[in-house]
């Protein structure tokens, strides 16, 4: 029998950025945890493509949702109106059907970053949003959260007790030992991110023209504002020194990581940022925005600053001190050492656990 139930119907792989990251990650990490109770997902033909494991770890409920996104809420309200067979359901995209009827259902909020900057989104993406996510909070028995931050928005703004909520922060990999960690550094800015508009990234290609002898890479799927980016590059003085890779595997994230001067993440805002922390753990020291979730993310393993053109460019000429980086890569290590694969598998199950038990 089923005993939990995971809506992953509204990943759309390579377009939804840091959600489609930490749900696949904590799926990855709850399947090589030894006593995970039988789990079945619901995921379209192609996340099952992309992420074999899924198939291989866990029961599927594979559909191929047609005619966009329309059809896709459609399959959702449908699929878990009468869902028999599962005593938890688990919808990881942020919000819930409107006709789920499973009373121990939970929902992962990631943020709610149109509340704080609504310039970002439409009228209707705004007044969507709203009704979307209090009724996942009116409907669901639990919900989880990836950060303390995200937790006193929704106190904030919604009047949702913080202490409600189930902290369960991404799976990373642990730290490499400082000893077995790749040395070599080229000179390079690397910024993982989706072309979203508050991740600013025509704000590093500020930040570069003005580093003459540094490049700049980004890497990360589509947004809405990848064509602006992709205008700001080529019209930029530091164009031969700025790329875009899109999409990379693991394997060459990891690798970018490795080699890069550092990891600059100048976002408005985060529900978490993951990101960082995978840096950290690569030996890659941060710069970081004050943004949202992040400066409580970076603690005390990187840089974190407001997004002023001076300081950002003092930040990464300190960096390339060779003592300060060194530095920088140790705090790194130490703040990374606090999450794992594992501890996001043990939040989630527990989180599991207890609605099993009731």
């Amino acid at each position: 029998m089923t005993r939990i139930a995971i809506n992953l119907l509204w990943l759309r792989p390579g377009q939804v950025g840091g959600s489609e990251t930490y749900a696949i990650r904590l799926l990855k990490a709850i399947s090589k945890n030894q006593n995970f109770p039988p789990i079945e997902i619901f995921a379209s033909a192609a996340t099952i493509d992309r992420y074999p494991f899924l198939e291989t770890d866990f029961a599927i409920n594979r559909h191929t949702p047609r005619l966009g996104r329309g059809g896709r809420i459609w399959l959702e309200n449908r699929l878990f109106a009468d869902l028999q067979g599962a005593e938890v359901t688990h919808h990881l995209g942020g919000t819930i059907p409107k006709h789920q009827q499973n009373d121990q259902a939970l929902v992962t909020i990631y943020d709610i970053q149109y509340r704080d900057y609504p310039q970002n989104f439409s009228g209707i993406k705004r007044r969507y949003l709203d009704k979307a996510i209090q009724r996942a909070l009116n409907d669901t028995h639990t919900v989880c959260v990836m950060s303390e931050f995200t937790a006193r928005c929704l106190e904030e703004h919604f009047g949702y007790p913080k202490e409600r909520c189930h902290i369960v922060p991404p799976a990373i990999e642990a730290a490499v030992a400082l000893e077995t960690c790749e040395r070599k550094t080229e000179n390079y800015l690397l910024y993982p991110a989706v072309t979203w508009a508050h991740k600013e990234h025509k704000f590093l290609i500020k930040v570069i023209e003005q580093l003459k002898d540094l490049d700049l890479i980004f890497v990360g799927g589509q947004g809405p504002l990848h064509n602006e980016v992709m205008k700001a590059i080529k019209s930029s003085p530091a164009a031969d020194r700025i790329t875009h890779l899109g999409n990379v595997d693991e394997e060459k994230l990891d690798r970018l990581y490795r080699h890069a001067l550092c990891t600059t993440f100048p976002s408005q805002y985060e529900g978490f940022g993951q990101p960082v922390i995978e840096a950290m753990t690569r030996g890659c020291p941060v710069i970081s925005s004050t943004g949202g979730a992040l400066p409580d993310t970076v603690g005390a393993g990187g840089i974190t600053i407001p997004t002023e053109l001076d300081q950002w460019i003092e930040a990464v000429n300190t960096i390339r001190q060779p003592d300060t980086r060194q530095r920088w890569i140790e705090h790194g290590f130490k703040r990374a050492s606090n999450f794992s694969n594992n501890q996001a598998a043990t939040a989630q199950l527990a989180v599991y656990n207890a609605l099993l038990q009731q």
